[in-house]
């Protein structure tokens, strides 16, 4: 509550300085402020995996029986939470090195952990310079494989996590535009969403290999068509001392691809995505990576990441009546594991490593009328566990499924 009474008061200062100097500042800075105010109710029909006391669902938890045989997760429940609502500040209007330049913030009270949910923190701050044929953004915001234009239009706070890529991160991004044609490239840091690895999730492991996150994209755009494509490099160093106290100094890597398309007419919208990826659990994807060997003499270690296929298909549609819009929309994802890339001893950092595949449908429906907005959504989300060999392949596998209806309100400011 502090952090929210401060940002309050720094927009409230900057509204006075503005009105102050009418011959100075008034005509070289503007801002904006937006955000909603967002209510949520949701009915599961079993346990999922979480965050937020439940409102970002991911899958539905694999069986766990109790003494009588019976599946302690097959357990309907529901939740109510305002904690998304959140406020952004746009502050523009002062140019720098030739580029006209802006600085953002923006903050919503679902807090950094579970553990301090409900809290006020930091979703987006950086600056964003603009020449005519580039751009440069320095700061915290959407990691480049969320993609800003092309991402599911569901409901759910989850965005449609974990077929699509959900992650903000501290970021020095360039776009170079040539033509319809911009060309994208990044390196990136960890911060709120980070890898797993023997100490849990931690930006550590990124941060000790010295070697940024770094990510290449085509972007095409003309007339109602979007397509693009993408590189993503990861280097991992899990550990800097051994368990026989011996410095340690095995990293391993790891590559992900991505393909996307967007459609967008007058009132149809579709949008699609494919990733190959390996070791995205700081995207809040499936996956890891796996102990591939151990030395017994000094505890050195070497690693092997995970492999996944990730595919969605996003389809909307607007109805315009007299006083408000209706929009009808589908969400379609799937999920496959393909293992680790060499045998591992079967220690795995990993989001749900026996998963053999996973895939949702989710129908909604939201009507707005002015800057309110009503939305309704069915999600049915269906998982299959199983063994797993040493490949990390699965085998034997038995499904479970979740049912979701959740029921959202905005109010858009």
């Amino acid at each position: 509550m502090k952090q929210f009474l401060l940002f309050i008061f720094l927009i409230s200062t900057l509204q006075y300085g503005i009105s102050q100097d009418t011959n100075t500042v008034e005509k070289k800075i503007t801002f904006d402020i937006s955000g909603f105010v967002k209510t949520d109710f949701w009915v599961d029909s079993r346990k999922m995996a979480e965050a937020r006391e439940g409102l970002f669902a991911v899958f539905p938890l694999d069986e766990a029986l109790d003494a009588n045989g019976s599946d302690i997760n097959a357990s309907p429940n529901f939740n109510y939470s305002v904690i998304t609502s959140r406020t952004g500040l746009k502050i523009n209007g002062f140019n720098a090195f030739g580029a006209k330049t802006f600085g953002y913030l923006e903050a919503d009270f679902s807090g950094m952990s579970n553990s301090t949910t409900a809290t006020f923190r930091l979703r987006h701050a950086y600056i964003q310079m603009d020449w005519d044929k580039s751009s440069l953004i320095l700061g915290q915001f959407w990691h480049p494989m969320f993609v800003t234009s092309v991402f599911p239009s569901v409901i759910s706070l989850n965005t449609g996590s974990p077929f699509q890529p959900f992650i903000r991160s501290p970021q020095i991004r360039y776009t170079q535009k040539i033509g319809n044609l911009n060309i994208i490239v990044a390196a990136l840091a960890q911060r709120d969403y980070a890898s797993k690895g023997p100490i849990g999730r931690s930006y550590s492991y990124l941060s000790n290999s010295i070697i940024p996150n770094a990510h290449i994209q085509l972007k095409y755009s003309k007339n109602k068509n979007t397509f693009g494509i993408a590189a993503d490099y990861k280097v991992l160093k899990p550990r800097q001392i051994t368990d026989s106290n011996i410095i340690s100094t095995s990293s391993f890597s790891s590559i992900s691809y991505m393909a996307y398309y967007k459609w967008q007419g007058e009132r149809l919208q579709i949008k699609a995505k494919t990733i190959w990826g390996q070791n995205l659990t700081d995207n809040l994807m499936l996956g890891g990576y796996a102990i591939a060997s151990i030395d017994p003499t000094n505890d050195r270690r070497t690693y092997t990441p995970t492999q996944h296929l990730f595919a969605w298909l996003d389809i909307d549609y607007t109805i315009v009546l007299d006083k408000y819009k209706v929009l009808p929309g589908i969400f379609f994802g799937y999920a496959k594991n393909y293992g680790t890339l060499e045998a591992n001893t079967g220690t795995y950092y990993t989001t749900a490593s026996n998963m053999d595949n996973m895939y949702r449908i989710a129908p909604n429906v939201s009507i707005r009328s002015g800057n309110t907005m009503l939305s309704l959504e069915y999600e049915y989300t269906n998982a299959s566990y199983g063994d797993l060999d040493n490949f990390g392949r699965v085998d034997n596998t038995h499904s479970v499924s979740n049912n979701r209806l959740l029921f959202t309100a905005f109010y858009f400011f």
